[in-house]
């Protein structure tokens, strides 16, 4: 049998007992009001979204840092603000970061894997939507199982917290400010005791080794800077991470290109092609193609065709 307490978003106590696997949710009322800290809000780039400057005229995406205790696991906090009523649709369009996402809007909550292609995204009316981004392998620690499971796929977010229900996302929206809001989420997240270990931690060292060192494009030679084998870094990648370094490391080179051809006024694609590591220019612009739809030289016209664009067309 186990328990888990946790204060929620409203004057209520949520109790979760566990007997013999099977999880029973109770909701206590409580005379205390969870107090919002306070949040470090991040820079105003958000890499990996295409077209930003249109996007940005379409809804307010504002970043923020988690508290301390969660940092190991947690990237960041999030959350969309948009207002198009009597204006059309407007299609999001994001190159998705090697992380899994939990979000909350009016009508669910769920999470969402390694998404291996372009994510998108449709904003209408008016609407808002709070999430947590985790860092690459942070979620193992919730889910405790392959995270591959999950590369590609959308959840319920309680699959993984029970407590998360209708309740719980109706008092977390209720609240009047983001800091309220990430507060509830990070209450949900420290109900369940995350921990770190050893192979975790050796994901952390090879992100942070390929941040630090630009030139560090292969597996091979991540590996080597962290002492451990190529084929032990990819395993570990794709249990905890959910897609292999190989890939996390062409994610993060097209994710640069993306962020390249929005504010460079005339790019130089067979220089930023050398530059991210690639001997074969036909093959980034391949790859480029595959995940964004177009070539990066058609990508760059039709940003700067864009009456949003400081830029002029190229």
């Amino acid at each position: 049998m186990s328990i888990v307490m946790y204060r929620g978003c409203a004057k209520r106590t949520v109790v979760m007992l566990s007997i013999s696997g099977i999880t029973i949710a109770a909701t206590m009322s409580s005379g205390l009001q969870k107090r919002a800290d306070r949040f470090q809000k991040k820079d105003a780039e958000h890499p990996g979204i295409l077209d930003p400057l249109a996007a940005a005229q379409r809804f307010r995406l504002s970043r923020y840092l988690p508290s301390t205790d969660l940092a190991p696991f947690v990237e960041q906090h999030w959350t969309i603000h948009w207002d198009l009523r009597g204006q059309a649709p407007y299609v999001s369009e994001v190159l998705p970061h090697p992380s899994i996402n939990l979000a909350f809007t009016d009508e669910r909550g769920w999470i969402t894997g390694v998404t291996t292609g372009k994510y998108t995204y449709d904003v209408r009316d008016v609407g808002l939507i709070v999430g947590t981004m985790f860092r690459p392998g942070g979620f193992f620690a919730y889910w405790r199982r392959p995270v591959t499971e999950l590369t590609d796929r959308v959840i319920p977010v309680t699959d993984v917290f029970p407590t998360a229900g209708d309740d719980f996302r109706h008092d977390l929206l209720a609240h009047d400010t983001d800091e309220g809001r990430i507060a509830c989420i990070e209450d949900l997240l420290r109900a369940h005791n995350a921990q770190t270990d050893r192979n975790l931690s050796l994901v952390r060292e090879a992100l942070d080794a390929i941040a630090a060192q630009p030139d560090l494009r292969t597996v091979e030679r991540v590996a080597q800077s962290i002492h451990v084998s190529a084929r032990t870094l990819q395993s570990l990648f794709r249990r905890y991470v959910g897609v292999g370094l190989k890939w996390v490391l062409m994610r993060y080179r097209l994710i640069e290109a993306a962020e390249l051809a929005a504010r460079t006024p005339d790019p130089d694609w067979s220089a930023i092609a050398v530059d991210l590591g690639y001997t074969d220019q036909s093959h980034f612009v391949n790859d480029f193609r595959k995940l964004v739809g177009q070539p990066p030289h058609q990508y760059t016209q039709s940003i700067r065709s864009s009456p949003s664009s400081p830029l002029p067309p190229p």
